[in-house]
């Protein structure tokens, strides 16, 4: 936490600056020599155009999914005792009890 904040404000400061440079050109062109040119393009010409775009994120897209067939498993009598109650299948089959 106590490098958190140092971060936050060095990022506030970073905005005013960039804000600064924006609006008054003759600190503009002291910071950055070409600033005058038509080709120049920093944080604050963004800032004084308003020309600043989201970061693009492309959309994510799953693959089709094929259908996976199922089979039945048998099991011995021997195995499924010792399998816990709730994967017997017993309470799968019914419905939920009167009361709930």
């Amino acid at each position: 936490m106590r490098c958190f904040a140092p971060v936050v404000w060095l990022a506030v400061f970073q905005v005013f600056v960039a804000s600064l440079l924006a609006s008054s050109a003759q600190l503009h062109e002291h910071v950055h020599s070409d600033a005058h040119d038509c080709e120049h393009h920093c944080l604050s010409t963004d800032f004084q155009s308003g020309t600043l775009d989201p970061t693009v994120v492309p959309p994510v897209v799953a693959p089709d999914f094929k259908a996976v067939p199922i089979g039945i498993v048998a099991l011995s009598a021997e195995v499924r005792h010792s399998l816990p109650h709730h994967l017997c299948g017993s309470l799968l089959e019914h419905g939920p009890p009167v009361s709930a």
